[in-house]
């Protein structure tokens, strides 16, 4: 027995062979045969989801708190300007003073490992592995600083698991 499937979305029909272990009648999923026909009950739409204009609630929220007006704090005297100003400046010396420090530190550290490089012997071995740019990153078993101290008694392999 032949049976024809048209595909919504196209309009080709394709023809297929129904295979001959199936009954020609009908079809069934289970051992039962047919089940009795169900009424399904139509269920209302929900409003949290659909509330507005067809958009979900969840978005309407981050758009009214896009939308809000904004509130300018109210002015402070001078007093606490003065205060709030005296803070900035001694923030961005602090700042600026930590800048150089830390670019001052790296080139104390390239200029010595430029030195040192250049100390090793011409066309040595250990000039070109010197010279050679590693971009594999730290160890995996290396551990990272973190913010918490350790928590004793944990073993993160306790819940990891190997791919093999």
């Amino acid at each position: 027995m032949l049976s024809t499937f048209a595909s919504v979305k196209r309009a080709t029909v394709s023809v297929t062979r129904r295979p001959a272990f199936l009954s020609a009648a009908e079809r069934y999923f289970s051992d039962e045969g047919p089940k009795k026909a169900v009424r399904k009950v139509k269920k209302k739409p929900k409003k949290s989801t659909q509330e507005t204009g067809g958009r979900p609630k969840d978005l309407e929220i981050i758009l009214a708190a896009l939308d809000a007006p904004f509130t300018k704090a109210p002015p402070a005297d001078k007093e606490e300007m003065a205060r709030r100003e005296q803070i900035l400046k001694n923030y961005t010396v602090g700042k600026f003073k930590q800048h150089n420090q830390e670019n001052h530190d790296l080139a104390c550290k390239l200029t010595m490992k430029k030195h040192a490089i250049k100390m090793l012997p011409k066309g040595s071995e250990l000039k070109r592995k010197a010279l050679e740019v590693d971009n594999e990153g730290p160890p995996r078993w290396r551990n990272i600083p973190l913010w918490t101290p350790p928590i004793p008694n944990f073993n993160y392999k306790d819940y990891t698991t190997l791919d093999e």
